[in-house]
């Protein structure tokens, strides 16, 4: 199988085992939301998102390490994965544990520090995972990662409708994340074995080599990943989102809509992930090729994000209504304005692989610095008086400006300014958006996928999609 349908098929088979798997978590999360109700839900979010921002210290950029390193020619691959995953295991258990003592010098219930502390070790498990990840990429079989995550999505779903049922509570809640943790590892790691034999390796002079490489990608790594999670955690500060009568109520209403971003955003990250190795190659030894890779990635990408905006805008009532209930209605504002970032996070994902194939990680981390000054100062100022809008529009704000920023350093690097074509996806976006605002009164499914039907007829009658490239892909070489 060539280069291209390989891609072409882990593209596809990854995309609808994720699709699934988003389906069940969203499933998983809307049970739990009407469990719980907006108070225990909004617990429930800031355990995550607390144990979020040190998992995103403990992350040290080895994931995109692995990617990079694997895909060099003549490298011995058993010591990379080794040594990295090694790494990646001794990080997360000093800060999980850093964070199951700081978590009680917080103004937080007793039921909120002990879920962090049982929540610690879901993450270790999924963060272990995460590493592997870049196994799968380099041999392109995305798609045994995806199926590792649909059967662990499926159990986690199972054994909530099981707590649920018998109302065991809060913490069992916390277990069943556990749980589907431990089982998504097992498989990666039986998967991943048959690719690369790895195991735990200690090779200190090697480690001291690897995280030197790694240094600016953790840097940009962890500002990128705690300023996208720090809002949820301001949110729950009384000194900070004063002015809220009830703030779990505040964190849970801001939880539901972020929940549905962080279920859309792994399209780009798992596709980007598969051209990562044809950047990293191509960066260097053949410019003219990775400027081809870059834009038909870009084209691809703003393909997408434009269905996907317009989608959650026109619908995001009725989403909200259907994933958390009638409870939390309040939150559709609020993913009117994430559908902004969504977007952006979606050219972010290949603006930032980019930059790490093109090594420029070191200007990569300032770009990301100076994105989390202004999220934090932004939200200092905003939550106060505009409570979980506020920290919506932050975020949104704050990828923008992190996105341009990438995108001037790409272009200055390549000499090359990548083009945005948006009028064909826009023109079909407008007449998606025509038909779900007459047709507003049918059922959500019905409207999801007569929108994408009437997307994808109308870009391909402006010739928003050539059929030369749709025959690429059963070509028999690259």
């Amino acid at each position: 199988m060539t280069i291209v349908r390989k891609i072409a098929y882990n593209t596809v088979v990854s995309t609808g085992a994720r699709l699934l798997g988003v389906a069940l978590s969203l499933v998983s999360i809307g049970l739990i939301a009407r469990y719980l109700g907006k108070d225990g839900f909004g617990s429930y979010s800031l355990v995550l998102a607390f144990l979020y921002i040190f998992d995103s210290l403990s992350d040290l950029g080895l994931y995109s390490l692995m990617v990079r390193e694997i895909s060099k020619s003549d490298v011995d691959e058993e010591k990379v994965a080794s040594n990295i995953l090694t790494i990646r295991i001794v990080a997360l258990l000093v800060f999980m544990g850093i964070a199951a003592i700081i978590v009680w010098f917080f103004p937080y219930s007793v039921q909120v520090k002990n879920s962090i502390i049982i929540a610690s070790i879901s993450y270790i498990f999924l963060s272990v995972g995460q590493v592997l990840m870049g196994i799968f990429q380099k041999y392109l079989r995305t798609d045994r990662s995806a199926i590792a995550d649909v059967l662990a999505r499926l159990v986690q779903l199972i054994l909530v409708i099981v707590i649920m049922k018998f109302n065991l509570g809060f913490y069992s809640i916390m277990f069943a994340l556990v749980v589907s943790g431990l089982i998504n590892l097992l498989l990666l790691i039986v998967f991943a074995r048959k690719y690369i034999r790895f195991s735990l390796q200690f090779d200190f002079v090697y480690w001291k080599k690897l995280i030197r490489a790694t240094i600016p990608i953790a840097a940009s790594i962890v500002l990128t990943l705690v300023y996208f999670k720090i809002d949820s955690v301001f949110l729950s500060l009384p000194i900070i989102n004063r002015h809220s009568l009830n703030i779990m109520s505040d964190v849970g209403i801001y939880g539901i809509a972020y929940k549905i971003l962080e279920g859309l955003i792994f399209f780009p990250a798992m596709f980007v992930g598969l051209i990562m190795p044809l950047l990293s190659q191509s960066a260097f030894a053949d410019k003219e090729k990775f400027k081809k890779v870059f834009q038909k990635t870009l084209d691809i990408l703003i393909i997408f994000i434009v269905p996907l905006v317009v989608g959650l805008i026109m619908l995001s009532s009725k989403i909200v209504l259907l994933i958390g209930g009638g409870d939390f209605t309040a939150s559709a504002p609020v993913l009117n304005i994430l559908a902004l970032a969504i977007g952006l996070i979606f050219l972010g994902s290949l603006f930032g692989n980019s930059i790490i194939a093109l090594d420029k990680q070191k200007k990569g981390a300032w770009i990301y610095f100076w994105g989390m000054i202004f999220n934090v100062m932004a939200n200092l100022i905003i939550i106060p008086k505009y409570r979980y809008i506020g920290a919506a529009w932050t975020t949104t704000a704050t990828e923008f400006l992190v996105t341009v920023m990438m995108f001037i350093l790409i272009s200055k690097t390549i000499k090359y300014l990548p083009k945005f074509r948006l009028i064909k996806p826009l023109v079909a976006g407008i007449f998606m958006a025509g038909f779900l605002l007459a047709l507003n009164k049918l059922n959500i499914f019905l409207l999801v996928l007569g929108g994408m039907a009437i997307y994808l007829i109308v870009l391909y009658l402006v010739k928003g999609i050539k059929k030369d490239e749709i025959l690429l892909l059963t070509k028999k070489e690259i």
